[in-house]
């Protein structure tokens, strides 16, 4: 719920780029939200400091 305003703005600085969002539930009220930046978002993904990964099983994630 709090994560809605940056992710936002991740959105709106991808312009068409897609994007994917991962909520990890963990214990209490809050979870982790993890944003995933293919490739040709590369530029995005430096200005908000994302670090590389392997590819998330697609399964888990929803389009932001």
């Amino acid at each position: 719920m709090l994560a809605s305003s940056e992710l936002d703005k991740i959105k709106h600085n991808a312009g068409k780029l897609p994007l994917f969002v991962r909520y990890v539930a963990s214990h209490g009220l809050h979870c982790e939200v993890i944003v995933y930046f293919p490739p040709e978002a590369k530029s995005v993904a430096k200005h908000y400091l994302a670090t590389p990964c392997l590819m998330p099983d697609e399964s888990a994630l929803m389009p932001l």
